[in-house]
């Protein structure tokens, strides 16, 4: 299990090669510059398709799972094909596991459409998420704060952090939201992959509900093999921090995406310091310091993601506290929208099952009727400009 796991490592730090080529080729061209070393490396055009890092994925779970007897090959290449390249799943995932799609290829695939208000309400919330709040918040505070931070107060950094992180998780849910919901309508069941993550008590939790196809998959194809919790807590921390460090460098071969999963590493390895700190309280007043304390280590973390590099992440968080910064008018809709974000994040669950149930007691006619309001709401609200899915880049 442990050669198996270096296995994994291995391809996924060729297939971080292949993806930053670029990044790769000038990092070592500078370095021997500085040096007084002339050294080029051959530029090479290399075509890399849409959707590598989820094609790599799917196939290395799948060759795995053949090695270690869970499933057997596919039944013909074009079921393979099939599963490799689900269009639903094509650019941002979900990551499908095989043993779960292919029994859905059997007999043809699948003879009706189970949950259709369901899957409807996904893409119709999916879609709000995306082109409303993730769109309004980005283009109104998050991408002008974030470019020029010395331009801006206190308030509208503390601000854009929060909103970043409503951002983040709006337009990756939205996407994966219309994922699933496209893939239902075609009658396959996909798997979750956005479990409200931000309702999470610690870091762990965290994790078990945000990108779920993804933490799943590391868990079961490095984290285990690696030993897991088997091999002493020491052995632990440093699977947990050495799977973490490999996420984080696949969203990007640059140090602040690195050091963004070494930062969640940590995170994993001490949870329950901020329980220590806070014993024989209320369990309600621990609950609500659990989970404040998640989301404010998760959003403070996301500025290493969004910023540039390291540099800028830490002169992000030095001008923020710099005691001279002044007061700066801000616009109304941006508190609107931040709102917003927060009762969306806290009540999702509820309102998916209000609309699905709505859904299923009212008439074709008014439905159809409504169902055209609500889409001419979304329209009206919706940005000019709609920038594209953040995830699209990894």
């Amino acid at each position: 299990k442990f050669v198996l796991s270096l296995v994994v490592i291995a391809n996924l730090l060729v297939l971080g090669v292949f993806k930053y080529y670029d990044f790769f080729r000038t990092s070592l061209e500078s370095f021997f510059d500085k040096i007084g070393m002339p050294f080029t490396i051959p530029f090479l055009e290399i075509l890399l398709p849409l959707g590598l890092s989820f094609y790599i994925f799917r196939a290395i779970s799948y060759n795995v799972d053949i090695y270690s007897g869970k499933i057997k090959p596919a039944s013909s290449w074009l079921d393979f094909f099939i599963y490799i390249a689900f269009f639903p799943h094509f650019l941002a995932g979900p990551i499908m596991r095989a043993a779960n799609f292919f029994p859905q290829l059997k007999n043809g695939g699948a003879k009706k459409i189970d949950q259709p208000y369901h899957y409807f309400t996904l893409l119709f919330l999916g879609l709000f998420k995306k082109v409303v709040i993730s769109s309004y918040l980005s283009l109104n505070i998050v991408d002008n704060v974030f470019a020029v931070p010395e331009s801006h107060s206190l308030l509208a950094l503390l601000l854009a952090v929060f909103a970043y992180s409503l951002v983040i998780y709006f337009d990756f849910s939205g996407y994966s939201d219309m994922a699933i919901g496209l893939a239902g309508l075609m009658g396959f069941i996909s798997p979750i992959n956005f479990a409200f993550p931000y309702l999470a008590f610690n870091l762990k939790e965290f994790w078990n509900r945000w990108h779920v196809s993804l933490s799943t998959w590391a868990r079961d194809y490095i984290y285990i093999p690696l030993g897991g919790n088997r091999k002493g807590k020491i052995r632990q921390g440093l699977n947990l921090i050495t799977v973490m460090t490999l996420i984080g460098f696949w969203h990007g071969a640059a140090w602040h995406f690195i050091f963004w999963g070494f930062l969640h590493g940590i995170g994993l390895v001490l949870p329950h310091l901020y329980v220590n700190l806070v014993k024989g309280v209320n369990l309600k007043f621990l609950a609500f310091i659990g989970w404040l304390t998640t989301f404010v280590f998760v959003s403070f973390s996301w500025v290493f993601f969004r910023m540039g590099s390291m540099e800028q992440s830490f002169n992000f968080f030095r001008v923020m506290f710099d005691p001279e910064k002044y007061v700066e008018p801000l616009q109304l809709y941006v508190f609107f929208f931040l709102a917003l974000g927060f009762l969306l994040f806290f009540y999702e669950q509820r309102l998916i099952a209000w609309l699905v149930s709505a859904q299923k007691e009212l008439s074709f006619p008014l439905l159809t009727i409504l169902a055209s309001l609500a889409i001419i709401l979304l329209l009206k609200l919706s940005s000019d400009t709609v920038p594209a899915f953040i995830y699209f880049s990894f």
